[in-house]
């Protein structure tokens, strides 16, 4: 199941006053595939869609198909700021290796 960090639940409950959208939760979705696994993208959704399934974090409510989740197993999702900006990160410690025909995690 995934988890979200206090400090990303802040920031998502910020940003969800912001606009206007308390009552909503985000929606975690692939938003692409590479040689380590999946990328992840998040979007506010009011509610889940047919085939996904809620689940709660920190007073967060998470929307995820059965496909997305099974890739976020143990996973979390943090909000982290690093000099060149800061955002939302979903960490998975169960996520894929790099296999040895990746010539970009050499």
């Amino acid at each position: 199941m995934v988890r979200i960090t206090e400090r990303a639940a802040e920031e998502i409950k910020k940003i969800l006053r912001q606009e206007g959208k308390e009552d909503h939760g985000i929606k975690v979705y692939i938003a692409g595939m590479g040689c380590s696994g999946p990328s992840y993208g998040l979007t506010i959704a009011r509610e889940p869609e047919e085939g996904e399934r809620e689940i709660e974090s920190n007073g967060i409510r998470i929307f995820v198909s059965e496909a997305v989740e099974a890739y976020l197993a143990d996973s979390e999702i943090d909000y982290v700021e690093t000099p060149y900006g800061a955002g939302f990160a979903v960490s998975s410690p169960g996520g894929a290796s790099c296999g040895g025909g990746c010539s970009s995690c050499r």
